[in-house]
């Protein structure tokens, strides 16, 4: 079975977990700073902060932001879904604004037209590593006097004419989770040009303790859900978990596991330092490779598979393979399952955030949840098994009703 996700695990992960059991903190204190540094200027902004996780970078924007409750806040109609009880835990109204599906990205009219005089910022995001129009929808925050905030969490590396995507709004978050293009085994970035921000986000941190452990402890978890999906026993399991009936129960199980290993209050750590700042030296040459690679495939799935439009707004960085399916994606998930290949569909790619939130009037958002198909796509993928998914998937695209 060709998987869907994998994690690139290297050796030197090893070498620094291990070193992390004698590292004193002082030494992990500037092992932290020397990459804050190294990533603010990856983003072209004064200051980058790490924090537990991209959700926690998150929490600590809208609260530096002083949002109050009953102030709104203009999300995206099609994202990750466990932002909005982020959200809304804060008393803030997440307001979903509709996304092109053809880029999978909010536009600068949709949310304009979500705009009111309760709200107080916006969030867009660059999905799937696509930068959205930030330059407009930056213009359009200005004008009407409200916070911009970036979700950069798919897109590290990607730019706006020439400018890193992270430094258009107010603040920015990026994630650095296992699946990632800088992969630190948890941890997250906020980036921002404001000094005052970063200030009162590096406050809300300073009683948080250092530790080693939890993130050594996560890497070792992944390292335990890599072998499972390297293992002959990983299609069997797929078919199961991943069945109609299966798969929205075991998604959630899987996240609520993954909670429980990130940590939540606790410093950045020098072993997560030392992981990131090692690929985050690299993450250019991976997204040029990984690009081509990407658009390459792109080019030869069959024409049932409408490809996302990348390059709308400026140049991409990689991260998934998505594309919207002509056809019944659960069929076409079972079918790819008997020729060993996993897909996923549905809230496994992204949620429809609007119907979360009981709107109706996104059809953008639920038209791309309804279609979208994630393919196998990563660092580490052999051209030989490329070839064998094209294959598969235009027998599909041909037997498929």
């Amino acid at each position: 079975m060709i998987p869907r996700r994998r994690i690139a695990f290297e050796g030197a992960d090893f070498v620094d977990a291990l070193r992390a059991l004698w590292t004193p903190p002082a030494r992990a204190a500037a092992q932290v700073a020397a990459f804050e540094a190294a990533f603010a200027a990856q983003v072209g902004v004064p200051h980058a902060i790490a924090t537990a996780s991209g959700r926690d970078a998150m929490g600590l924007i809208l609260d530096a932001l002083a949002l109050a409750p009953g102030d709104e806040l203009v999300i995206p109609a099609y994202t990750l879904g466990e932002l909005v009880p982020l959200i809304t835990a804060r008393g803030i109204v997440p307001v979903p604004a509709d996304i092109d599906p053809a880029t999978c990205n909010a536009t600068p009219a949709s949310v304009a037209a979500r705009l009111s005089p309760r709200t107080r910022a916006i969030l867009v995001v660059h999905l799937l590593g696509a930068p959205c129009d930030i330059a407009a929808i930056a213009a359009l925050a200005a004008e009407r006097g409200v916070a911009l905030v970036e979700d950069c969490a798919h897109a590290l590396g990607a730019r706006v004419d020439g400018r890193p995507v992270g430094g258009f709004g107010d603040a920015a978050l990026f994630s650095l989770e296992a699946t990632k293009a800088v992969a630190a085994f948890g941890g997250g970035v906020v980036t921002t040009a404001d000094a005052a921000l970063a200030a009162r986000i590096r406050q809300a941190l300073t009683p948080r303790e250092r530790r080693e452990w939890p993130a050594v402890k996560k890497m070792l978890v992944k390292l335990a859900e890599e072998l499972l999906v390297r293992s002959p026993a990983y299609g069997a399991a797929a078919r199961l978990l991943f069945s109609e009936r299966g798969a929205g129960a075991f998604d959630r199980l899987y996240r609520r596991a993954n909670d429980r290993v990130r940590p939540k209050a606790a410093a950045f750590s020098g072993f997560q330092a030392r992981v990131a700042s090692r690929k985050l030296a690299r993450v250019e040459a991976r997204n040029a490779r990984l690009n081509a690679e990407w658009d390459d495939f792109a080019r030869r799935l069959p024409p049932r598979f409408a490809v996302q439009q990348r390059c709308a707004s400026g140049e991409p960085a990689f991260y998934n393979f998505v594309a919207q399916f002509d056809g019944d994606i659960a069929a076409l998930r079972r079918a790819a399952q008997r020729a060993g290949l996993d897909l996923g569909i549905r809230g496994e790619v992204m949620d429809d955030t609007a119907a979360l939130l009981a709107w109706a009037d996104c059809p953008g958002a639920a038209y791309a949840h309804r279609r979208a198909v994630l393919i196998p796509f990563y660092d580490g993928l052999p051209r030989r098994r490329r070839e064998r998914m094209l294959a598969v998937l235009d027998r599909l695209a041909r037997e498929l009703p």
